[in-house]
Protein backbone atom coordinates (compact mmCIF):
# COMPACT_ATOMS: atom_id res chain seq x y z
CA UNK A 1 0.00 0.00 0.00
CA UNK A 2 1.36 3.42 -0.99
CA UNK A 3 2.02 5.76 1.92
CA UNK A 4 1.15 9.47 1.60
CA UNK A 5 1.80 12.40 3.94
CA UNK A 6 -0.31 15.58 3.85
CA UNK A 7 1.39 18.66 5.29
CA UNK A 8 -0.83 21.74 5.59
CA UNK A 9 -1.64 24.17 8.41
CA UNK A 10 -5.28 24.51 7.29
CA UNK A 11 -7.57 21.91 8.85
CA UNK A 12 -10.15 22.04 6.05
CA UNK A 13 -7.48 21.39 3.41
CA UNK A 14 -6.08 18.44 5.36
CA UNK A 15 -9.50 16.86 5.78
CA UNK A 16 -10.48 17.53 2.17
CA UNK A 17 -7.30 15.91 0.84
CA UNK A 18 -7.64 12.90 3.14
CA UNK A 19 -11.27 12.37 2.08
CA UNK A 20 -10.33 12.65 -1.61
CA UNK A 21 -7.70 9.94 -1.24
CA UNK A 22 -9.64 7.65 1.13
CA UNK A 23 -11.32 5.70 -1.68
CA UNK A 24 -7.97 5.00 -3.38
CA UNK A 25 -6.76 2.67 -0.59
CA UNK A 26 -3.67 4.68 0.27
CA UNK A 27 -2.18 4.82 3.75
CA UNK A 28 -2.66 8.55 4.44
CA UNK A 29 -1.16 10.47 7.36
CA UNK A 30 -1.35 14.19 8.17
CA UNK A 31 0.97 16.79 9.67
CA UNK A 32 -0.31 20.10 11.07
CA UNK A 33 2.70 22.18 10.00
CA UNK A 34 6.10 22.07 8.34
CA UNK A 35 8.01 21.12 11.47
CA UNK A 36 5.76 18.13 12.21
CA UNK A 37 5.86 17.16 8.54
CA UNK A 38 9.65 17.21 8.48
CA UNK A 39 9.86 15.08 11.63
CA UNK A 40 7.48 12.52 10.12
CA UNK A 41 9.47 12.46 6.88
CA UNK A 42 12.68 11.77 8.80
CA UNK A 43 11.13 8.93 10.78
CA UNK A 44 8.94 7.22 8.18
CA UNK A 45 9.09 6.06 4.57
CA UNK A 46 6.53 7.92 2.44
CA UNK A 47 5.98 7.40 -1.27
CA UNK A 48 4.51 10.89 -1.65
CA UNK A 49 4.14 14.10 0.34
CA UNK A 50 1.52 16.76 -0.46
CA UNK A 51 3.29 19.84 0.86
CA UNK A 52 1.77 23.28 1.33
CA UNK A 53 4.16 25.95 0.09
CA UNK A 54 3.20 28.72 2.52
CA UNK A 55 2.94 27.86 6.23
CA UNK A 56 3.89 29.69 9.42
CA UNK A 57 7.19 28.61 10.94
CA UNK A 58 8.91 26.08 8.70
CA UNK A 59 7.30 26.67 5.31
CA UNK A 60 7.00 24.27 2.39
CA UNK A 61 10.07 25.50 0.53
CA UNK A 62 12.19 25.01 3.66
CA UNK A 63 10.84 21.48 4.14
CA UNK A 64 11.53 20.78 0.47
CA UNK A 65 15.10 22.01 0.90
CA UNK A 66 15.61 19.65 3.84
CA UNK A 67 14.18 16.75 1.82
CA UNK A 68 16.65 17.60 -0.93
CA UNK A 69 19.67 18.09 1.33
CA UNK A 70 19.06 14.95 3.36
CA UNK A 71 18.13 12.89 0.28
CA UNK A 72 14.85 11.70 1.76
CA UNK A 73 13.35 9.30 -0.77
CA UNK A 74 9.87 10.65 -1.44
CA UNK A 75 8.01 12.32 -4.28
CA UNK A 76 6.81 15.86 -3.58
CA UNK A 77 3.73 17.73 -4.80
CA UNK A 78 3.77 21.38 -3.79
CA UNK A 79 0.44 23.04 -2.97
CA UNK A 80 -0.05 26.78 -3.35
CA UNK A 81 -2.90 29.26 -3.28
CA UNK A 82 -1.14 31.57 -5.72
CA UNK A 83 -2.04 31.88 -9.40
CA UNK A 84 1.53 31.21 -10.52
CA UNK A 85 4.39 29.30 -8.98
CA UNK A 86 6.76 32.14 -8.17
CA UNK A 87 9.53 29.80 -6.98
CA UNK A 88 9.08 27.06 -9.56
CA UNK A 89 12.70 26.97 -10.77
CA UNK A 90 14.01 26.93 -7.20
CA UNK A 91 11.55 24.17 -6.32
CA UNK A 92 12.53 22.20 -9.43
CA UNK A 93 16.19 22.31 -8.36
CA UNK A 94 15.18 20.79 -5.03
CA UNK A 95 13.08 17.98 -6.43
CA UNK A 96 9.56 19.30 -6.99
CA UNK A 97 8.00 19.54 -10.42
CA UNK A 98 4.36 18.84 -9.59
CA UNK A 99 2.06 21.51 -8.21
CA UNK A 100 -1.53 21.73 -7.03
CA UNK A 101 -3.05 25.20 -7.11
CA UNK A 102 -5.71 25.90 -4.50
CA UNK A 103 -8.63 25.57 -4.75
CA UNK A 104 -8.45 22.15 -6.38
CA UNK A 105 -11.07 19.62 -7.44
CA UNK A 106 -11.11 16.09 -5.94
CA UNK A 107 -10.48 14.40 -9.29
CA UNK A 108 -7.52 16.73 -9.93
CA UNK A 109 -5.98 15.58 -6.64
CA UNK A 110 -6.53 11.91 -7.36
CA UNK A 111 -5.17 12.26 -10.90
CA UNK A 112 -1.91 13.94 -9.92
CA UNK A 113 -1.35 11.50 -7.05
CA UNK A 114 -1.83 8.54 -9.41
CA UNK A 115 0.56 10.08 -11.95
CA UNK A 116 3.29 10.83 -9.41
CA UNK A 117 3.10 7.40 -7.77
CA UNK A 118 3.15 5.65 -11.16
CA UNK A 119 6.19 7.71 -12.18
CA UNK A 120 8.21 6.32 -9.26
CA UNK A 121 7.99 2.85 -10.83
CA UNK A 122 8.82 3.86 -14.42
CA UNK A 123 12.02 2.57 -16.01
CA UNK A 124 13.22 3.22 -19.60
CA UNK A 125 12.46 -0.36 -20.69
CA UNK A 126 8.75 0.01 -19.88
CA UNK A 127 8.09 3.34 -21.62
CA UNK A 128 5.42 2.89 -24.27
CA UNK A 129 3.01 5.82 -24.44
CA UNK A 130 3.67 9.53 -24.87
CA UNK A 131 2.39 10.02 -21.31
CA UNK A 132 4.93 7.50 -19.99
CA UNK A 133 7.72 9.35 -21.80
CA UNK A 134 6.45 12.68 -20.44
CA UNK A 135 6.29 11.38 -16.88
CA UNK A 136 9.71 9.75 -17.14
CA UNK A 137 11.12 13.07 -18.35
CA UNK A 138 9.82 14.59 -15.12
CA UNK A 139 11.54 11.80 -13.20
CA UNK A 140 14.80 12.71 -14.96
CA UNK A 141 14.36 16.37 -13.99
CA UNK A 142 13.87 15.37 -10.36
CA UNK A 143 17.20 13.52 -10.41
CA UNK A 144 18.96 16.40 -12.18
CA UNK A 145 19.34 14.58 -15.53
CA UNK A 146 18.22 17.53 -17.64
CA UNK A 147 19.70 16.29 -20.92
CA UNK A 148 17.91 12.97 -20.57
CA UNK A 149 14.74 14.87 -19.67
CA UNK A 150 15.00 16.83 -22.93
CA UNK A 151 15.49 13.60 -24.87
CA UNK A 152 12.40 11.95 -23.37
CA UNK A 153 10.31 15.09 -23.86
CA UNK A 154 11.38 15.14 -27.51
CA UNK A 155 10.38 11.46 -27.77
CA UNK A 156 7.02 12.28 -26.16
CA UNK A 157 6.44 15.03 -28.73
CA UNK A 158 7.23 12.60 -31.56
CA UNK A 159 4.84 10.04 -30.06
CA UNK A 160 1.96 12.50 -29.60
CA UNK A 161 2.21 15.50 -31.90
CA UNK A 162 -0.96 17.09 -30.51
CA UNK A 163 0.05 17.52 -26.83
CA UNK A 164 1.18 21.01 -25.70
CA UNK A 165 2.53 19.94 -22.28
CA UNK A 166 5.87 18.41 -23.43
CA UNK A 167 6.62 21.52 -25.50
CA UNK A 168 5.98 23.78 -22.51
CA UNK A 169 8.19 21.74 -20.17
CA UNK A 170 10.91 21.52 -22.82
CA UNK A 171 10.70 25.31 -23.07
CA UNK A 172 11.17 25.57 -19.31
CA UNK A 173 14.32 23.43 -19.52
CA UNK A 174 15.78 25.56 -22.30
CA UNK A 175 14.94 28.68 -20.31
CA UNK A 176 16.54 27.09 -17.26
CA UNK A 177 19.74 26.76 -19.34
CA UNK A 178 19.52 30.37 -20.53
CA UNK A 179 18.46 29.61 -24.12
CA UNK A 180 15.49 31.96 -24.32
CA UNK A 181 15.14 31.67 -28.09
CA UNK A 182 14.65 27.90 -27.97
CA UNK A 183 12.38 28.25 -24.95
CA UNK A 184 10.12 30.68 -26.83
CA UNK A 185 10.09 28.34 -29.83
CA UNK A 186 8.61 25.57 -27.70
CA UNK A 187 6.18 27.88 -25.92
CA UNK A 188 4.91 28.97 -29.34
CA UNK A 189 4.68 25.34 -30.46
CA UNK A 190 2.56 24.53 -27.40
CA UNK A 191 0.24 27.43 -28.19
CA UNK A 192 0.01 26.43 -31.84
CA UNK A 193 -1.34 23.07 -30.65
CA UNK A 194 -3.64 24.60 -28.03
CA UNK A 195 -4.17 28.35 -28.08
CA UNK A 196 -5.88 28.16 -24.66
CA UNK A 197 -2.94 26.47 -22.88
CA UNK A 198 -2.22 29.12 -20.26
CA UNK A 199 1.16 27.89 -18.91
CA UNK A 200 2.80 28.32 -22.32
CA UNK A 201 0.96 31.59 -22.93
CA UNK A 202 2.18 33.05 -19.63
CA UNK A 203 5.71 31.76 -20.16
CA UNK A 204 5.90 33.25 -23.66
CA UNK A 205 4.52 36.58 -22.47
CA UNK A 206 6.99 36.69 -19.57
CA UNK A 207 10.05 35.83 -21.68
CA UNK A 208 9.14 38.47 -24.26
CA UNK A 209 9.12 41.33 -21.74
CA UNK A 210 11.82 43.97 -21.97
CA UNK A 211 12.93 43.27 -18.39
CA UNK A 212 13.20 39.49 -18.54
CA UNK A 213 12.66 37.53 -15.32
CA UNK A 214 12.22 33.87 -14.37
CA UNK A 215 9.76 34.98 -11.69
CA UNK A 216 6.40 33.40 -12.39
CA UNK A 217 7.70 30.58 -14.60
CA UNK A 218 4.88 28.09 -15.15
CA UNK A 219 5.62 24.36 -15.38
CA UNK A 220 2.09 23.57 -16.45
Amino acid sequence: MKKILIVDDEKNIRLSLKQCLAAEEYDVEIALNGTEGYEKLKDGAYDLVLLDMKMPGLDGMEVLEKIHQEQIDTSVVMMTAYGTIEKAVEAMKMGAIDFLKKPFAPEEIRKIVREVLKRRDLVPETLESAEDLFQYAKKCILSGDYQDAKKYLTDAIAKDTEAPQPHNLLGVLFEFEGDISQAQKHYRAALALDATYQPADKNLERTAQYHYTKKGINLG
